[in-house]
């Protein structure tokens, strides 16, 4: 026997799945499958071309969960680990991890001194509902449960991702027991997953505990702080496994061991120390019959006919017999074996019931029927009268199912959800868990849901039933979101007990910079926030099904942004209010590691906001509240993921694309994608379609690259000339794993961190190769994501599976690396304030701060995040010098500028840009101003802006669009606001607003000149579809404004008042630029020539020689350039190198703007 620490593999650990086989070919499943699931069923087939067509089918399709989708995500978590560099499972990368693995156990046990690091979990131990009271009842997978008999208020639990946790006050509170335990690397080829399938605990020593991974069994003799292989079922199948099924302990003689699995049946009489084999064929259960554990029951799939077959030992295991009276059977040819599970009752313990799942022909939809034995399992009835389908409300539900009838949201996931357990003190009630979880109080006869999608009112409880156990008059059932017990079989709201159990899996991971907030999607159970005023290891539960996202505004570190539930302002104390904040586009994003873009917040100013989302990088300049594209790939096939923006020169950013069937590529920007040029990577082959990369914090010519399926010798690059040559960082400290997150350490010799798919790592330029990081760790860990936290001086680790880790950095920072942010670069009004803090790297244990602000109302500063005004417009010079307690300095500058209000006039029909130049975008909820592209005013166009209330609950919240102009030198003829709008009520008590507010003093304060609500505002009648109008569904409104006249700072604000209503649309806003007859001829803008060669030149003809601003736009409103001239004066068009195609243009003179389009011809 092989001593093996409970260690078990990162990323497979993740994946927990009960249902580990593919559908019949022969059945309707397959044969209606999409073709990206029928390449997947098949024998090792191309990782990469399985995801190729996933995506592709569902860019077309609407996203629902099927069995084929539930299947995708279990396969692709278990197989994750051990793609090669060519798409496909490789086993000796399993085989190789795994002697790397043991070989390092046995080193750190002779000497622990040799482990570097000191990490310690954070989290999540407790999850919370919104308002930090109630348990959220979905915090970590837990797969199996187990309970000391004779000491019952020790058990152990075991999850998806290979970890067990033990209580000692019967679920009160529970600790892990497995930090050195490897699941998922038995020495086979065949992939199984790491989960603990299977958990039992010794009848009356509840130190000696056995469990079950993969094809191995796992055996503690002293609580968990060892834990030996004492079996390894040797199974060679296609596809992957969950296994065993059970495990069962005879509670009169323990030393007799049965196990059933994929491998059949195997028994033990010496406690683990040798097997035999006593059945063959695949078996779902094995359970004994109350007070007799001689007489044993298991259910088999007979690989001779595909049947379910029952049978019964009376001789504690040795020998089976089958037992056919009234039992299942089916001859249709496309009948199915999914799995079974059987619950007996100490009420009657002649009761037996048998949950038959599969089909029994191809209408049927997973769930075959409830079969009940009222003598010991000898002769049969089928308490639901026929098997399968037709499935009816309340009378035959499909108890597998999320729905109880056949429908468009109908799925199951196989023997992934199969429970189920009987009453202990009355035989005709039992509890049935599929996807839901369902209740009979008449033997099987009939069936009430308890908890499922659209009904049950549990609070807390989860969907995804996992495994259920009676225990004496106890009754506990696990599920996706964890441990739930209760005393009356779930009569009642039962009790969540999950505390202390941090196996979460974490899909996405984001971090505060100056304040402690931590945030992360998982698998399974949403959106999870930590914030420093919460108590220790307890996180709010935002919901959001399973995103592979979360992120951290670094100057609001109270703002999160994450898939799903979109922006959020955290509370500061764990019952405080979450407040909903606008979010406009979401990057493109995967649980998988290194297939996801991000959101890259700009160094210096924090409401600048990168992402990329398919082929296209996109900027916010608003928070991320609306995005324009500003790189689009050459390849609409390409995926742009990974961004890097430099610290020390940030118009030089990097970006990777990832490339269908090939090597990824590098784009390099240094004017913030005015221009951009592809970086010559590392020559070779082997480096696979991923790619990852890092700059470092005080360079901006030193970036890392990683390659995270690279194979062994080729996995990570360093260049130090802004890539034009690469150098190999790898050492063999890295064999046998991929690089799945890169983080660059500030103030230090080049100190770089990596996140592997078995633990971590660093390196800087004194060392010549990796040194492991990992003191504390569990034996193998899998990075979902790295940061620093330079605040406290540590580094944060988001695993796939076991929580969050932090540890002081692997070396202190010899000096701060300052850097300066800002919410904007430039205010519209004297008044506007600007909102500093510290974007440095910088412990601030003893660390101070002196900003200056030249022309500030205050000059000077010692806080950490000042706010300022300006007492001139023009530019201004902000300095920040930070010092660490050592007293080491380091300074930073940046300019932001005051600009006076230079529009005279507006005239905005949204056919370049959104968001207006100089426009400003505020919102006290969820949803913002954002332009449309399919409709426009009176049909003209098919431009404006909008505001979709018809999907946002946010009543009362109000959204605003706020244009500054100067009307210092306006005419009463030219003071009268015009604009469009389209609006249809949806009913009387669902009414949104519009209401157009000016402001002198900034916004500091407003005054109403236009409000209409529901009927009022109405240009159509009401509609319960969402609101698209017709050309003749809009009206104009002119609002008087002379009473501003003379005024130089004027902010309008067009202001959204959401009532859950219809959506809003408004175009073609005009003020101040009504020209007179006789002006008009004298002031015409004509642009000539058009259409234009590329190489040729633009000329603003007009009868007045005037200063004109022209802006050239892509035909999407990505600006092109601006060119300051007069008119009548050529603008050349060669400097920006133009495509052929249509552009877009806007020209502003002292008196009008015009806008146009243009078409742009090949060279002459």
């Amino acid at each position: 026997m092989k001593k093996i620490s409970i260690l078990f593999l990162f990323f497979i650990s993740c994946l927990v799945f009960s249902q580990s086989s593919a559908p019949n070919k022969s059945s309707d499943l397959y044969k209606t499958a999409p073709e990206w699931a029928k390449l997947m069923y098949t024998d090792n087939p191309n990782v990469d071309n399985v995801d190729n067509l996933y995506k592709a089918y569902f860019r077309s399709a609407s996203f629902k969960k099927t069995f084929h989708t539930q299947y995708y995500k279990r396969w692709r978590k278990a197989i994750n680990n051990f793609i090669g560099e060519n798409g496909f499972y490789d086993p000796s990368k399993k085989l190789k991890l795994r002697d790397i693995l043991y070989e390092r156990e046995a080193n750190n046990d002779q000497d622990v001194h040799r482990r570097v690091g000191n990490w310690s979990v954070l989290g999540p131990f407790q999850n919370f509902k919104q308002g930090g009271v109630v348990s959220s009842g979905a915090q970590a997978n837990v797969y199996s449960i187990g309970q000391c008999a004779a000491i019952p208020s020790v058990m152990y639990c075991g999850t998806e991702n290979g970890e067990v946790y033990k209580t000692l006050n019967g679920g009160d509170s529970w600790v892990n027991v497995s930090l050195n335990l490897l699941t998922a690397l038995a020495p086979q080829v065949v992939l199984a997953n790491a989960g603990i399938a299977a958990l039992t605990v010794h009848p009356t020593n509840p130190d000696v505990v056995y469990i079950g991974s993969g094809s191995e069994i796992f055996k503690t003799i002293d609580g968990g702080i060892n834990w030996n292989v004492v079996f390894d079922s040797a199974i060679t199948l296609s596809g992957y496994i969950e296994n065993p099924a059970e495990i069962f302990i005879n509670p009169n003689n323990p030393q007799i061991v049965l196990v059933a699995s994929k491998a059949g049946m195997h028994r033990s009489t010496s406690g683990g120390a040798s097997w035999s084999q006593v059945l063959n064929f695949e078996c779902f259960d094995v359970k004994a019959q109350p007070g007799n554990p001689n007489t044993l029951y298991t259910i088999r799939r007979n690989n001779n006919n595909t049947i379910h077959q029952f049978l019964r030992s009376t001789d504690a295991g040795l020998t089976w017999t089958a037992q056919t009276t009234g039992w299942y059977t089916s001859t249709n040819p496309n009948r199915s074996v999914v799995g079974a599970r059987i619950a007996v009752t100490n009420a009657d313990n002649q009761r037996v019931y048998a949950y038959l799942i599969g089909d029994s022909k191809p209408e049927d939809n997973g769930f075959i029927g409830i079969y009940r034995s009222d003598d010991g399992g000898t002769s049969w009835t089928n308490t639901m009268t026929y098997d399968g389908a037709p499935y009816t409300d309340p009378e035959h539900p499909n108890l597998i199912s999320s729905t109880p009838v056949t429908n468009n949201f109908s799925f199951n996931q196989g023997f992934y959800n199969c429970a189920i357990m009987a009453s202990n003190t009355n035989a005709d009630e039992l509890l049935v868990g599929g996807i839901g979880m369902w209740r009979s109080s008449d033997g099987g006869q009939s069936f009430q849901c308890i908890f499922n999608y659209g009904c049950g009112d549990y609070n807390p409880m989860h969907v995804d039933m996992q495994d259920f156990r009676a225990f004496g008059n106890e009754y506990w059932a696990s599920t996706d979101g964890g441990i739930y017990k209760s005393l009356d079989l779930f009569n009642s709201q039962p009790e969540f007990k999950m505390n202390g159990v941090h196996g979460v899996d974490f899909w996405g991971f984001g971090s505060g910079w100056n304040n402690d907030l931590l945030i992360g999607g998982t698998f399974h159970n949403g959106v999870d926030v930590y914030y420093e005023g919460f108590p220790n290891g307890a996180f709010l539960d935002l919901g959001g099904g399973e995103p592979a996202s979360g992120y951290v505004n670094p100057g609001n570190d109270l703002r999160i942004y994450s898939e799903n539930i979109g922006s959020k302002i955290i509370p500061q104390s764990i019952t405080g209010a979450v407040i909903n904040a606008p979010m406009g586009l979401l990057p493109t994003e995967s649980p998988w590691f290194a297939e996801s873009s991000e959101m890259e917040f700009h160094p210096s100013c924090y409401n600048h906001v990168y992402l990329g989302n398919a082929n296209q990088l996109f900027k916010s300049i608003d928070g991320g509240a609306n995005y324009s594209a500003v790189y689009t790939s050459a390849s609409p096939s390409n995926d742009v993921l990974g961004i890097e923006i430099s610290r020390t020169n940030t118009n030089t950013m990097y970006v990777v694309e990832r490339v269908p069937g090939s090597t990824p590529i590098l784009m390099k920007t240094t004017n913030d994608w005015e221009t951009s040029s592809t970086v010559s990577l590392p020559t070779g082959s082997n480096f696979g379609p991923l790619a990852i990369i890092s700059m470092d914090p005080e360079n901006d010519q030193i970036i890392w690259l990683a390659y995270p399926r690279g194979n062994d010798g080729n996995k990570i690059f360093k260049s130090i000339n802004g890539g034009a040559s690469w150098a190999n960082e790898t050492s063999s400290e890295l064999d046998a794993q991929n690089i799945q997150d890169m983080t660059t350490i500030g103030g230090t010799d080049g100190g770089v961190y990596i996140g592997t798919s078995a633990s971590v790592y660093y390196k800087n330029n004194t060392m010549s190769s990796w040194a492991i990081d990992n003191a504390n760790l569990p034996a193998t860990i899998g990075t979902q994501g790295i940061r620093p936290f330079y605040r406290d001086g540590k580094i944060r680790l988001a695993s796939y599976g076991k929580g969050l880790w932090e540890s002081p950095l692997f070396e202190t920072p010899s000096r701060p690396v300052a850097k300066i942010m800002v919410d904007k670069l430039a205010a519209n009004c004297i008044n506007d304030i600007f909102y500093f803090d510290d974007y440095s790297m910088l412990d601030h244990d003893g660390a101070t701060w002196a900003w200056t602000f030249d022309n500030g109302t205050t000059p000077t500063s010692n806080l950490r995040n000042p706010q300022v005004t300006f007492t001139t417009t023009g530019s201004h010079v902000v300095t920040l010098t930070v010092t660490n307690a050592a007293g080491i300095q380091s300074s930073d500058s940046i300019t932001v500028d005051v600009l006076a209000i230079e529009s005279t006039a507006v005239m905005e029909d949204f056919e370049t840009e959104f968001v207006p130049q100089n426009w400003t975008l505020n919102t006290t909820g969820n949803f913002t101003w954002t332009y449309n592209n399919t409709v426009g005013g009176f049909g003209t166009t098919t431009n404006s802006m909008s505001v979709n209330n018809f999907v946002v609950s946010d009543v009362g919240a109000y959204c605003d669009a706020i244009i500054p102009i100067n009307l210092s030198n306006t005419s009463t003829s030219n003071s009268t606001l015009t604009f469009d709008v389209a609006y249809a009520l949806y009913a009387d008590n669902y009414a949104d607003a519009l209401e157009v507010l000016v402001s002198t003093d900034c916004g500091e304060t407003y005054t109403s000149v236009y409000n209409k609500l529901g009927a009022d505002l109405a240009t159509a009648p009401n509609t319960t579809e969402q609101f698209v109008p017709t050309a003749d569904q809009w009206r104009t409104e002119s609002i008087d404004l002379s009473a501003y006249i003379g005024s130089d700072s004027v902010f309008i604000a067009f202001r959204n008042i959401n009532g859950y209503g219809q959506v809003v649309y408004v175009d073609n806003i005009n003020l101040g630029s009504t020209l007179g007859v006789e002006e008009t001829i004298l002031n015409t803008l004509t642009v000539f020539p058009n259409p234009v060669s590329s190489s040729g030149a633009l000329t603003v003809k007009n009868n007045l020689e005037d200063d004109i601003e022209f802006k050239l736009f892509s035909i999407q409103g990505k600006l092109v350039g601006t060119r300051f001239t007069q008119s009548n004066t050529p603008i050349p068009l060669a400097p920006w190198n133009l495509s052929t195609g249509v552009y877009l243009y806007s020209i502003r003179s002292s008196d009008k703007i015009q806008k146009g389009k243009i078409i742009v011809a090949n060279r002459e």
